[in-house]
């Protein structure tokens, strides 16, 4: 039901991002080029073009870049179906060049669990750093929206105990008590990623992402695994599915270089 949930999310956004792309036409790489090359309005457009040095047939314009800072709500849902286990997530990501986007995230994870046969406690953190490119072929200069693909790596570390469970066996009619002490253990994992983010008010975003999360290391003893490891998912498994939904807002911070070739005049 989640998934279906945030899979209908993920349709209304992407028909979102088409309509504004359409419509995002008044502010154009070539005729902003060409008016800032005849009338050199710098202080209107704040963007400078020039040809670069190494190429006549090329130009660099100016663009804002910032730091976009969101929180993944998705983990909310999560809870709302898992109510042991509790996760915060928030994302933040930074423009390198025009399709290049660094990306890191951080998140929390606290989970509980009691019933007649046992009892669980568990927290953690972890973090996820890793690059982001846009395939958005995008033709206003401060657009901000992103059809991406991406990498993570991602790192935890949780402590986790069992203070009492009890094992019952009916072949021998008995019970047999004890418990787990608390233990620590750290995973490390890969995360490839495809998403989108939209701007659906002046530098407010919401967006979508599906991951695939591969389990490179994980230090628990095959005996005691976790119930839930931060930022990646179920304990013991080696691969886990993920969608993650985000909302988020954009700082701008610093200007990027943004390269586009010179179109060439048409031959009458």
């Amino acid at each position: 039901m989640i998934r279906t949930f945030l899979y209908f999310l993920s349709i209304s956004l992407l028909l979102a991002i088409t309509t504004q792309a359409q419509v995002k036409d008044s502010i154009r790489i070539k005729p902003l080029a060409d008016s800032i090359a005849h009338k050199r309005d710098t202080t209107t457009r704040k963007l400078v073009t020039k040809p670069l040095s190494k190429s006549k047939d090329s130009l660099v314009y100016t663009t804002s870049g910032g730091l976009r800072l969101g929180l993944d709500v998705s983990r909310f849902v999560v809870k709302a179906f898992q109510p042991y286990r509790t996760d915060i997530t928030v994302q933040a990501d930074a423009q390198i060049n025009k399709r290049l986007y660094g990306a890191i995230e951080l998140g929390y994870n606290r989970t509980s669990h009691s019933d007649t046969n046992y009892t669980y406690k568990g927290n953690g953190q972890y973090v996820t750093v890793g690059v982001d490119y846009d395939f958005l072929n995008k033709k206003a200069t401060g657009e901000k929206n992103m059809v991406y693909g991406g990498i993570r790596y991602g790192f935890a570390h949780n402590t986790y105990e069992s203070p009492a469970y009890k094992l019952h066996s009916d072949y021998w009619s008995s019970t047999i008590e004890g418990s787990y002490p608390k233990t620590s253990m750290t995973a490390h994992w890969i995360e490839l990623i495809f998403g989108l983010r939209v701007e659906v008010l002046k530098n407010f975003f919401l967006g979508w992402g599906v991951r695939e999360k591969i389990m490179v290391s994980n230090s628990a003893s095959d005996t005691f695994q976790p119930i839930v490891i931060p930022g990646f998912g179920t304990g013991g498994k080696r691969s886990q599915f993920d969608v993650t939904y985000s909302v988020s807002y954009y700082i701008p911070l610093y200007k990027v270089k943004i390269h586009v070739p010179r179109e060439k005049p048409k031959k009458q």
